[in-house]
């Protein structure tokens, strides 16, 4: 008699109403039955900072451990913003085994990749926003399905994020490599965490 396959339970809490919409559509490109293996939430806080997201994510995984339902992957999807706890966030999730979808300065930065070759630093989200407008001005942060409006570009965005990976300084890059490497082969490394192709 065959086993069923039992799908491996994965949870993405999300900074934002940005990761969550993007994660939302990566997760519309898995097969229907490995959907419902992925929770995607997001993680509304007094204090929005990358340290207290993990600190929220530890807590659902203890929860979901006490009522036997423990998540087997858990992603963390936010940006930088600047935030000063940064280094000790990430401390914290090499701690619990968590996995990252992160973006340097704002996932509206990893956006301008997909339609122009820019090492540009911008200093905040607000500034990436207005270039990004620029270049694609029927984006919104919460009203548009950036993922669907932008995979024909995808290949496109990893090899410019490649490009900036190989120009820029240690820090900068990694960041860059970081959202590179978590964030645009998203599909395929929770395809991979199901065992699926």
């Amino acid at each position: 008699m065959a086993r069923l396959r039992v799908n491996k339970r994965i949870l993405i809490l999300c900074e934002g109403a940005t990761e969550y919409i993007y994660a939302k559509s990566l997760q519309m490109e898995l097969p229907r039955d490995l959907q419902r293996s992925v929770s995607i939430e997001i993680f509304y806080q007094t204090q929005n900072d990358p340290k207290s997201l993990v600190q929220e994510a530890h807590r659902r995984e203890r929860n979901a451990f006490k009522e036997r339902n423990a998540y087997d992957t858990i992603w963390l999807f936010f940006d930088n913003d600047n935030w000063s706890q940064l280094g000790e966030a990430f401390v914290l999730i090499n701690k619990h085994g968590y996995r990252i979808a992160y973006t340097s300065i704002c996932i509206e930065h990893w956006f301008i990749l997909h339609f122009e070759n820019t090492g540009r630093s911008f200093t905040n989200g607000d500034e990436a926003l207005r270039y990004l407008n620029r270049l694609w001005p029927q984006y919104h942060k919460t009203k548009v399905n950036a993922f669907a409006a932008l995979k024909d570009r995808l290949e496109t965005a990893i090899e410019r994020a490649n490009i900036i990976n190989q120009n820029q300084e240690a820090g900068i890059a990694l960041h860059v490599e970081i959202m590179m490497n978590e964030t645009t082969p998203f599909r395929r490394k929770l395809t991979h965490c199901f065992g699926a192709n």
